[in-house]
């Protein structure tokens, strides 16, 4: 039985980075400090999902004894060798083997993988992971879906997590947005982290990835329903983050010009509003932006290094740059999409020639071209335009871009060539469909509108891992 490990909060900052930060020019290091060669260079995949009860599609509470998230936590823990972490003696995380299950506020599960250097083993992890929770969550007759949004809930039926963090987030988010407890409570992603060698590297890969995730979006759209019914978006969940907190989300627009990276992001996010901080293992609110936080302090607290990398995880950008790269655009899709989504951001991102190729598909759109691009996606996906251009035309260059990059990667390295991870996005690109589209088609058909049905399938396709 693994011996359950206490911590008072999620990541328990309290412990470390005590450095008192004097002046803003002594963060100038900071991103710099995760500059890797390239034979360094690994992945990591975050994959959230709703958990639902399996015959009514509801989504299922934190609390209880049975059927509840805190119980399949518990039974992961004494049977399945996992470690909780707990606040206030309530499991809040995961870990085994370095392999992280962390809760977002409304009970979505989140993996957060190892550093791969090859996809295989990745899958693998993801895959141990989906069978296992879905083993024991079935015991409790819950499912797990990778979706974007949750299909059936309503925001106020939904438990929270409790972790005073996202109390205190909740209660920032709800003055800056209109939907911002929507994205917390009601919203599933995935994210693809990528290292980088230096500030030049990191610069194209964070622009290139910024110019083209509205094409992600669109290729990975997968929120269609709201309430049993189409809610007129493909993502709704692009749509729910366009409207939370636009100082900390959304595009940004010097990552589209030629500033150097680290400068750049390091004064933007100088400037946003603060949250949080941690002292003495307690969550502490903070209302002004970081800098003001260096220079004057906030009712009687002082900066630390802590402080910062805190304030860095409640910054949301579609990009966001932290000691790596984070793509943050995508719905939540079943294992095999989450797969290719990350072998086809690896394969553009990891080849230099595929990196300057996918910047040029989207380079000359001017910066209103650009919102306007990014605004369409989430109702049409890839029937939207970017400048004239169909969004479905620009993903299929993404995709061969990003195969060529990945058989080029192989050539040099004598690896594995992982183009196949990219076969999911084949059919999508053939049918012209995102499974937002092909999930509202058979919503109205072979499932007839019965959420059991939905659930059944969705959860279905998550345990249809791949088997090369």
């Amino acid at each position: 039985m693994a011996q359950d490990a206490t911590l008072s909060t999620d990541l328990d900052r309290d412990r470390a980075g005590q450095e008192p930060i004097h002046h803003p020019e002594e963060l100038s290091g900071w991103f710099a400090v995760g500059n890797k060669p390239r034979e360094r260079w690994g992945t990591g995949l975050e994959y959230e999902r709703l958990g639902v009860f399996t015959g009514s599609g509801q989504a299922i509470p934190y609390a209880g004894e049975s059927r509840s998230l805190r119980a399949i936590l518990e039974e992961l823990v004494r049977s399945h060798g996992w470690t909780a972490w707990r606040e206030e003696g309530r499991p809040i995380a995961l870990s085994r083997d370095d392999t992280w299950l962390t809760l977002e506020p409304g009970s979505q599960a989140e993996m957060s993988s190892r550093i791969h250097f090859n996809l295989v083993s990745m899958r693998d992890e993801l895959c141990d992971f989906v069978s296992v929770l879905s083993q024991v969550s079935a015991a409790h007759g819950i499912s797990w879906l990778g979706l974007g949004l949750q299909p059936f809930t309503a925001l106020d039926a939904i438990q929270w997590v409790p972790k005073t963090r996202y109390r205190l987030m909740s209660a920032h988010l709800q003055g800056a947005g209109g939907h911002g407890l929507d994205m917390m409570k009601r919203t599933a992603g995935i994210q693809v982290n990528l290292d980088y060698s230096d500030e030049a590297d990191a610069g194209a890969k964070f622009r290139t990835l910024m110019g083209i995730s509205p094409v992600i979006t669109a290729l990975f759209a997968n929120s269609p329903l709201d309430d049993g019914r189409p809610n007129g978006f493909m993502s709704s969940r692009a749509a729910i983050w366009q409207d939370t907190d636009p100082a900390r989300c959304g595009l940004l627009r010097f990552a589209l010009d030629d500033r150097p990276l680290f400068s750049a992001y390091l004064e933007y996010a100088l400037d946003v509003p603060m949250m949080f901080v941690m002292r003495d293992g307690g969550w502490l609110e903070v209302r002004v932006p970081f800098r003001n936080f260096i220079r004057d302090g906030y009712q009687g607290l002082t900066a630390r290094m802590a402080d910062w990398d805190l304030h860095l995880t409640t910054l949301f950008p579609d990009v966001r740059l932290k000691r790596f790269i984070e793509a943050r655009c995508a719905d939540s899709a079943d294992a095999s999409l989450a797969m290719a989504q990350v072998a086809l951001i690896q394969g553009i991102l990891y080849d230099s020639k595929a990196t300057r190729q996918a910047w040029e598909l989207v380079s000359r759109l001017t910066w209103e071209e650009f919102q306007a691009f990014h605004l369409d996606v989430p109702r049409r996906g890839l029937h939207a335009e970017a400048g004239g251009r169909p969004v479905l035309s620009l993903a299929a260059e993404l995709v061969a871009i990003a195969r060529e990059g990945l058989g080029r990667t192989a050539a040099a390295t004598g690896t594995a060539d992982d183009g196949l991870f990219l076969a999911p996005l084949d059919i999508i690109l053939r049918d012209g469909e995102s499974p937002a589209r092909r999930l509202l088609r058979l919503w109205e058909n072979s499932m007839a509108n019965d959420p059991a049905r939905l659930v059944q399938h969705l959860a279905q396709l998550n345990l249809e891992c791949y088997k090369c």
